[in-house]
């Protein structure tokens, strides 16, 4: 798991923004593709989950923070945890989280990560949790 303190400036400063004073961070963790340098930075507080990536703006060579997904807790009917046979190999796996008919999707991350983050959140908002 990642320390807070230890992620990119820019990853800081965005997941500041885009919460709200009295919530707590609880967990960080890195997923995505980490063989093309497509890291996707999970950050959870007690109310929201977090996804974000930097991305470089062409030529111009500057880094900006894109917010993937920003996923309140207590909107979140349903989480699952989905492993291919790669992801298996590999140690990984992959967590979905339900919102009205839209799932967002977290690929990718440490097995041991997404399940305790799965854990963590059916904690914060008492979902069961579907394993494939």
């Amino acid at each position: 798991m990642a320390v807070f303190s230890e992620l990119p400036a820019q990853i800081r400063k965005a997941v500041q923004g885009n919460i709200l004073p009295d919530e707590q961070i609880k967990m960080c963790f890195l997923a995505g593709s980490l063989l093309f340098s497509s890291k996707d930075y999970v950050v959870i507080t007690s109310r929201r989950v977090l996804v974000m990536n930097e991305k470089t703006i062409g030529a111009l060579g500057k880094a900006y923070v894109n917010v993937k997904e920003n996923v309140p807790i207590d909107e979140i009917t349903e989480v699952d945890i989905s492993r291919t046979f790669m992801s298996k190999m590999l140690g990984q796996a992959s967590m979905g989280m339900q919102i009205d008919g839209y799932k967002y999707l977290i690929k990718d991350g440490s097995r041991k990560e997404i399940e305790a983050a799965v854990e963590l959140i059916n904690n914060l908002s008492h979902l069961s949790v579907k394993k494939d």
